[in-house]
């Protein structure tokens, strides 16, 4: 299992057990005595509340509240980016310039790049922690507009990118077509 499903899993797990007690300790308090569990179907009926609860609180962790856990190193990496494509095709260095979107939760990363010929659109991703920094591996599928796709077809890629800074990714990718190259991303 993928490490960050796996301590997420584990942080609903405990979450939905601190739900939990704490559901069942306020059932023992005077005024809130009808939360009170009496027979096991109270218990399932709390059990399931926690869970209710656990997964909306996890809901919200996945969207958003990672993005503030001090204790949470993943690098935040969504936003707009403009950048280079600095690329070897046939024999020949070219150079393009590319728009990039990153969408991100706690669970996965998405790319999306526009060129002047083409979009591409993550297929899959993960980031990898190796010697002590994050790396960004996503593949790809690039989408051309018509009037390129004779020169530029449909190709699958793979990317991998660092963070060099809060606001700058650096890496290559190499392609079906034997295209590789690299980029750089500056954050808008």
């Amino acid at each position: 299992m993928d490490a960050r499903i796996s301590k997420n899993v584990k942080r609903s797990a405990g979450l939905a057990v601190i739900v939990f007690v704490i559901r069942y300790l306020i059932g023992y308090v005077g005024f809130l005595s009808f939360l009170k569990c009496n027979t096991w179907f109270d218990y399932l009926g709390a059990a399931g509340e926690s869970i209710s609860i656990t997964v909306i609180i996890m809901a919200l962790y996945d969207k958003v509240l990672w993005r503030i856990n001090p204790f949470d190193s993943t690098p935040k990496l969504k936003g707009s980016y403009t950048g280079k494509l600095i690329y070897n095709y046939n024999g020949q260095d070219k150079r393009k310039t590319i728009k990039v979107d990153i969408e991100q939760t706690s669970f996965k990363v998405s790319v999306k790049i526009t060129t002047n010929e083409i979009t591409s659109n993550t297929i899959t991703s993960d980031l990898i922690k190796e010697n002590g920094e994050y790396v960004l591996y996503y593949t790809y599928l690039t989408n051309p507009s018509s009037q390129y796709s004779a020169q530029n077809p449909i190709q699958h890629g793979t990317c991998r990118l660092i963070q060099t800074d809060k606001n700058k990714l650096e890496g290559q990718y190499w392609t079906s077509r034997r295209t590789t190259g690299d980029i750089v991303l500056l954050r808008k």
